[in-house]
C-alpha cells in the first residue's frame, strides 16, 4: 500500500463530486448526529482538517470559532482562502496530531477519517489528543470508517482500479471505537452507524 498524499486529496476535495459527497453525506451525517444536542457557542478544534469542509459548515450553523490542525500545508492553504471567501476568521497549525499541543481547551473538539490512519498504539496517542483540547463539558465528536460490506466493496473497487490514495487505513469495529471512549471516561450521548461509518458524539464529564 502507498503512503497517503493528503496534498493530492485536499485538491480533489474541491472537485464537484467530492464537494457534492461533503455536503450531501458527510455533513447531512454530522447534522443527524448533532440534532437535539445542546452544542453552546465556543471554539471549535478540528484534528486532521484538511480543508476544513466540515468545520466550515459547523462555525456557520453553530457560531463556532475554528481551528484546524492537519500536517498538509497545501491543505491549510486552501482552508484559509475557503474561509476568507466565506468571510469566517480561522486559525490553522501545521502539525501532526500524534504531537500536537495546543494548551488550550475548545468547546467543541471533532475528527473525521482520522483515527484509521494509524496504529493501534498511535490511535490511543491521537485519541488522547482529542480528549485534552476538550473543555469539561464540551464535545468530543469522531467519526472512523467500519468494515461492514459496504467498506469492503468500496475500497476493493477504489485499490483495484488504482484510486486508493489514502495509504494505510484499518477501519474500526464498534466495538473498538467505544473501548476509545470508555478509556478516558467519556460520556458517550448518541451514536449513528451509516454504511462504512460510525459516529459517535460524547462530552467530557470529569477533569483532566
Amino acid at each position: 500500500m502507498t503512503q497517503a498524499d493528503w496534498d493530492h486529496y485536499a485538491h480533489i476535495s474541491y472537485s464537484p463530486i467530492i464537494r457534492a459527497h461533503y455536503f450531501f453525506t458527510v455533513w447531512r451525517n454530522y447534522r443527524i448526529l448533532l440534532s437535539g444536542l445542546d452544542i453552546p457557542k465556543g471554539q471549535l478544534l478540528e484534528l486532521g482538517s484538511s480543508t476544513g469542509q466540515i468545520s466550515l459548515r459547523l462555525a456557520k450553523n453553530f457560531q463556532l470559532i475554528p481551528t484546524l490542525v492537519d500536517h498538509s500545508k497545501q491543505a491549510l492553504s486552501m482552508a484559509v482562502f475557503t474561509y476568507s471567501q466565506a468571510k469566517i476568521n480561522v486559525i490553522t497549525h501545521l502539525e501532526s496530531v500524534l504531537r500536537i499541543n495546543l494548551y488550550k481547551k475548545f468547546d467543541f473538539v471533532h475528527s473525521h477519517g482520522l483515527l484509521e490512519h494509524f496504529t493501534e498504539k498511535e490511535q490511543f496517542i491521537v485519541f488522547e489528543n482529542h480528549v485534552k483540547h476538550v473543555k469539561v463539558g464540551g464535545w468530543l465528536i469522531c467519526w472512523v470508517p467500519t468494515p461492514d460490506l459496504f467498506y469492503k466493496i468500496n475500497k476493493m473497487y477504489l485499490v483495484g482500479t488504482g484510486q486508493w490514495i489514502f495509504g494505510y487505513e484499518k477501519p474500526l469495529s464498534l466495538k473498538e471505537f467505544l473501548s476509545l471512549f470508555y478509556k478516558f471516561k467519556l460520556k458517550i450521548v448518541k451514536t449513528r452507524h451509516v454504511p462504512g461509518w460510525l459516529g459517535v458524539a460524547a462530552k467530557k464529564i470529569i477533569f483532566d
